[in-house]
């Protein structure tokens, strides 16, 4: 079968090993450079979903070495003053063996090993333009292009959008207090914020908070944004030295109607794109890799390829729903009236912290979708 791909970010790269893996003939184009894909700076929560996609295509050796474990994951509110940890006694027993609840990566590092993994397989041509000459050539066309997709644009694909009064802010930061092992993920009036380890005393901060605040934010010295650190972070950690500078981008929620439009698929942030609360970003946009792939190994498929985007969409819809409402809820609670929730907001810790059994149940979601 021959497909083509457009755009080779992490999604549509990884979509190309794996459509190569299953026996594809795949071209993928990109008209950015490597060095442009290689250099932005994100990081990324990797759950043991993803894991499971690497090993099967041979990457997780690669990558490996460029991922930070955490055994720990602190769930925090601020306007309770309770906290519960998820443990790796709580992931399921076939995920435990590999002693980490998830892995912390660095955008530049997996982007540079996926790029030099893919140049050893032949099956994969690399074409440098984001236009396709003639898409009679392909069986399958996989639009992996971001949430502003070109090609989703030209086809004039419908979606559910809209942007949250908030803006988000990421800086790595080194920090006196904390375990290297534990991430924390807290919720607090202003909107949820997270600390990703780094490795040794290095974290990334992801701060989630009102356009208005943020917009502030932004404009204080280093100095003056450390302080700000100091007044957020829970108790006990203190922060050191900020390492780079402070970014922020907006935050913004959008679902496709439909993931494929004839024999297009849309794959990753071109299909959905929600807020980064719980991580679950990449993770998502890997599990449509996942999804692909095994349609296309499908025997009977194979001479049936115009059934695969419809049978896609099918798939991918309950997990990427649930996801999407997860992270909404989680963001609306976190900013929700407090005298009103209360009731619930306690009862709800006191069953994460009391139930073994909900935790599992709660993780097993985080980490291997639905």
């Amino acid at each position: 079968m021959n497909v083509a791909i457009i755009g080779s970010g992490l999604t549509g790269s990884l979509a190309a090993i794996s459509l190569a893996n299953a026996g594809c003939r795949v071209d993928l184009y990109e008209r950015l450079s490597d060095e442009e894909l290689i250099n932005r700076d994100r990081t990324y929560a990797i759950t043991h979903s993803s894991r499971k996609l690497l090993q099967k295509i041979g990457l997780w050796s690669v990558l490996v070495s460029h991922l930070v474990p955490f055994q720990y994951l602190n769930v925090i509110d601020y306007e309770l003053n309770k906290k519960f940890q998820f443990l790796i006694n709580d992931l399921k027993t076939i995920d435990q063996k590999y002693a980490a609840v998830g892995w912390i990566a660095e955008h530049k590092n997996i982007m540079l090993a996926i790029l030099e993994f893919i140049s050893d397989i032949d099956k994969i041509n690399k074409i440098p333009t984001s236009v396709i000459p003639n898409t009679n050539n392909y069986e399958i066309i996989i639009a992996a292009d971001g949430s502003t997709s070109n090609t989703k644009k030209k086809l004039k694909t419908p979606s559910f959008n809209f942007n949250y009064d908030q803006m988000c802010i990421t800086t790595k930061v080194l920090l006196r207090g904390v375990k290297s092992n534990e991430a924390f993920e807290i919720l607090n009036s202003e909107g949820p914020f997270a600390v990703l380890p780094l490795g040794g005393d290095l974290f990334q901060i992801i701060c989630s908070q009102s356009i208005k605040k943020g917009n502030y934010n932004m404009s204080l010295s280093k100095s003056m944004f450390l302080d700000y650190l100091s007044t957020i972070l829970p108790y006990g950690i203190e922060p050191d030295t900020i390492i780079d500078e402070p970014q922020s981008f907006p935050i913004n929620f959008l679902i496709n109607y439909s993931f494929f439009s004839g024999k297009y698929i849309y794959l990753g942030e071109t299909a959905h794109k929600f807020h980064p609360v719980g991580g679950q970003g990449l993770n998502l946009c890997w599990r449509d890799v996942d999804c692909l792939s095994r349609l296309i190994s499908i025997p009977l498929l194979k001479n049936n390829h115009s059934i695969i985007p419809l049978l896609y969409s099918v798939s991918r819809l309950i997990d990427v729903i649930s996801i999407s409402l997860f992270t909404d809820i989680l963001v609306r609670y976190s900013r929700s009236n407090f005298n009103i929730f209360l009731i619930p907001r306690l009862f709800i810790f006191f069953v994460l912290k009391k139930s073994a059994l909900t935790r599992k149940f709660i993780l097993n979601i985080m980490t291997n979708g639905i």
